[in-house]
């Protein structure tokens, strides 16, 4: 009798584990890319089957056991680098190969943006780090069991990824946009492109419009000249404006290249105007504003007026005088390598000194310019 009512108690228990795992079996979906492996144990399911698998080797717990592994040792560093840092890119696809939260897997401090133009390549380089991790992680721990527990307390995870990571890469991979794949951008980048590619287009459209006689060739966008004119013209320029801009430059390249091909036909024909005024003594001056003159031939110098200019602040109190000055000069190809020449704008400025007087005449640079050359380009 007793034996028959044991039966009859565990009969609800029995319906309800065979409930249960035909409920996980219902849940399972397939994970692309990644190869078919036995699936772990995850963090809902515990080790509870496996009472050792918590206790690390030589008794301690797989935190301090793994938290040692991740430190590593190099005589050479001061600080030794978190070997996560490798592991943690690859943890999203570790959560959808075996249907598991992410958030039961823990955090690193490193997370893959999918709008990460160059991180395909940092990562490819670091898969002989991953081999190089596998073989020592290997070696440290024989037993690496499935805890059900986050990275940092979990070998299973580590052994996973170091051992199938030409795998996961690809996984994250497929997530991110190739080089040159604008139509993949965040929207801070598309923000960006936006402003720049319309500063760009002015640029292009002056430079077409551009013809002889008028005093300014394109606006300046940036603090005193346009680099973006700068970038399409100058094969050293156009190298930092690619570093500068990085991933983005894919998507601008094609504008500087239009605005090289217009500043071809109407960059020769822009030369100095206006600047008719000529003072022996100021002109020396302004050259004193220049310093690497030395380098260049000068074709010209000249004031755009004789008479003094005069600058006050809001209160309407001089400040000080100057007039407007222009040195015309070609360089050697050695300092500049777009081939043009250059107008320097220099100020001759005098300082207000108080009772309607003014200090000696000194030398501002203004900016500098890409122009035509007297002889053609």
């Amino acid at each position: 009798m007793k034996k028959n009512f044991l039966s009859f108690l565990m009969l609800p228990v029995v319906l309800l584990w065979h409930t249960s795992l035909e409920a996980q079996i219902s849940l399972s979906v397939r994970t692309p890319r990644l190869p078919g492996t036995k699936k772990e144990k995850t963090a809902a399911n515990t080790s509870n089957n496996n009472p050792s698998a918590d206790e690390g080797p030589n008794g301690e717990s797989w935190f301090m056991a793994i938290g040692k592994f991740r430190q590593g040792y190099d005589p050479n560093r001061v600080v030794a680098e978190d070997r996560a840092f490798f592991i943690s890119p690859y943890l999203d696809c570790y959560a959808r190969k075996y249907h598991i939260d992410r958030d039961k897997l823990g955090y690193a401090n490193r997370r893959i943006s999918n709008t990460d133009y160059d991180v395909k390549n940092q990562l490819k380089n670091e898969l002989p780090k991953l081999a190089e991790l596998e073989r020592e992680f290997k070696r440290m721990f024989p037993s690496r069991p499935n805890t059900g527990k986050g990275f940092d307390e979990n070998p299973a995870i580590w052994d996973d990824i170091l051992t199938n990571r030409e795998a996961y890469y690809q996984c994250i991979v497929a997530d991110l946009p190739d080089a040159g794949d604008c139509s993949r951008l965040s929207d801070i980048d598309k923000t960006r492109v936006g402003i720049y590619k319309e500063n760009m287009q002015k640029t292009l459209e002056q430079a077409k419009s551009f013809t002889p006689g008028r005093d300014w060739y394109v606006q300046d966008f940036n603090d005193g000249w346009n680099e973006y004119l700068r970038a399409a013209i100058s094969p050293s320029e156009r190298k930092q404006f690619e570093k500068k801009y990085g991933h983005l430059y894919a998507c601008l390249a094609g504008l500087l290249d239009e605005i090289a091909q217009a500043a071809q036909k109407t960059l020769p024909l822009y030369k100095p105007v206006g600047y008719n005024v000529h003072n022996a003594a100021e002109e020396r001056i302004l050259r004193s504003g220049v310093t690497d003159l030395a380098q260049a031939k000068v074709m010209g110098t000249g004031l755009l007026e004789s008479n003094w200019l005069i600058s006050k602040n809001e209160f309407g109190i001089p400040t000080a005088r100057f007039k407007h000055g222009m040195i015309y000069a070609q360089y050697p190809k050695t300092s500049t390598d777009d081939g043009y020449c250059r107008i320097i704008y220099v100020n001759i400025v005098q300082d207000y000194s108080g009772g309607g007087t003014y200090g000696a005449s000194r030398a501002s640079f203004i900016k500098s310019e890409p122009a035509g050359c007297s002889g053609g380009k």
